[in-house]
């Protein structure tokens, strides 16, 4: 028997339900709900099984010949369509607003663990799903705007929307409701389908090779981040990332996964393009649950009302795209602005300048004019408001030039410079009143 015809054997074996990935080249058998990842060590002791039980004897390069030949004649995956969420008895078609049973063609790679019913008459969240109503009025402050808003974010969740480029940070004090938010985004996604991961994980080769394969990457807990984020804005934008497997190959693949950060303080990026801006949808959770009003078993509640809450989520966001205006509602929020304000001190600054039309403003200067003049120079000013809030390590004056669009556009506001008649930068920003909030302390006194 050649490996050829063993490989047949060991389809045969799967009941020809196998199909192998265009980029990773991992094999993925369909178990009736999904497209299930199996590795190459797994088929060649599926094929060893088969020889054990016909007596028969076989050795490893045989195995592995007979796994990689069979691999030659399997279809390529297809991709799924982002318009079917994956139940454990069947996939809600948002398109078309229907339920119905699985199909091998779907080419589903996660689904949630969760039966999907039809809902009960006058069902509501309130009503059918008292532990998750609690939990959500208390951690959005009763504000109806921001329940909606957190609601979309589980929609994203839930829907696998990887593909809207967005990810989600939560932040607040320990206490507040950050982590219960975490469970219930995993069990939205289901807990095989979600990996508990770090930001090294998103950038370097081989900690990548842990995620693939998950639809939700958590970073807990996660300790002060300042970085570039590299990592997170090539996973979230849809770009091919190196992956570096131990014992395998590298390659290149797409990561389709939802990631949410949660911390106690807001990451810091060091890149103000834009890129990381334009992803990042920040929620604060500020209230903290009295110790005395603790749940234990919250979670558990909270669990055994999925079926609800996946129904809410179905219907608020039948128009998918509404749950992803509702995301960019809260990225240019009052309260997501406050957060990227204590985390970047160039963002903070920009809070107290105001922009024209044209460049009639403050001069850009250099850190090198004397006297100093923090009223008649821009970067003059930004290393007085530095030096006031006790911040010691000021951008330089290149790196300000290069930032200070994207800072200025956190509050959609257009930061523009010429050169002057006379040669000198002229920028079209102006101070604030409340700038004397800290002016007064770096300049001795006001002019």
């Amino acid at each position: 028997m050649g490996p050829s015809q063993r490989g047949e054997v060991l389809l045969a074996r799967y009941d020809g339900d196998l199909a192998v990935h265009g980029d990773s080249d991992a094999v993925h058998h369909y178990n009736g709900i999904i497209w299930q990842p199996v590795s190459d060590k797994a088929l060649s002791r599926e094929m060893a099984a088969i020889f054990i039980e016909s007596r028969v004897p076989y050795s490893m390069p045989a195995m592995k010949n007979a796994v990689d030949t069979m691999k030659l004649s399997l279809p390529i995956m297809g991709t799924t369509a982002r318009n079917l969420i994956g139940f454990s008895n069947g996939v809600f078609d948002t398109r078309e607003g229907l339920f119905r049973e699985h199909r091998q063609e779907d080419w589903l790679l996660i689904a949630s663990d969760v039966e999907f019913i039809q809902a009960e008459e006058g069902e509501s969240l309130a009503t059918h799903s008292p532990a998750f109503w609690k939990w959500l009025n208390w951690s959005t402050a009763g504000n109806a705007r921001k329940t909606d808003r957190v609601l979309a974010a589980l929609y994203m969740v839930m829907a696998n929307r990887y593909d809207w480029q967005l990810f989600l940070e939560i932040t607040g004090a320990g206490g507040s409701g950050k982590s219960v938010l975490a469970e219930i985004c995993t069990m939205l996604a289901g807990k095989a389908n979600t990996v508990s991961a770090s930001m090294k994980a998103l950038e370097e080769p081989r900690e990548r090779a842990l995620i693939v394969g998950y639809s939700l990457i958590i970073m807990p807990d996660m300790s002060r981040y300042a970085g570039d984020g590299a990592g997170i804005k090539a996973i979230t934008g849809g770009d091919k990332v190196a992956i570096d497997p131990k014992h395998k190959p590298p390659y290149s693949t797409r990561i389709p996964a939802v990631i949410l950060a949660v911390n106690n303080n807001a990451m810091s990026f060091s890149d103000r393009s834009g890129g990381i801006s334009r992803r990042r949808v920040i929620f604060n959770f500020s209230q903290v649950v009295p110790e005395n009003e603790r749940d234990p078993m919250l979670s558990e509640k909270i669990e055994a009302e999925l079926p609800v809450i996946i129904r809410h989520l179905l219907t608020r966001f039948a128009d998918q795209g509404e749950a992803k205006r509702i995301l960019f509602e809260q990225q240019k929020s009052e309260e997501a602005l406050a957060i990227k304000r204590e985390g970047d001190s160039l963002v903070d600054f920009c809070g107290y300048l105001m922009a024209s039309v044209q460049c009639d403003g403050l001069f850009i200067g250099n850190a090198s004019i004397i006297p100093f003049s923090p009223r008649k120079y821009l970067y003059h000013a930004y290393l007085a408001y530095m030096q006031s809030n006790g911040l010691s390590k000021p951008i330089s004056l290149n790196r300000f030039a290069t930032d200070m669009p994207g800072s200025m556009a956190e509050y959609g506001k257009e930061y523009i410079r010429k050169k002057s008649t006379k040669g000198n930068m002229r920028s079209n920003i102006r101070l604030a009143d409340d700038a004397e909030e800290w002016l007064p302390a770096a300049t001795g006194g006001t002019e």
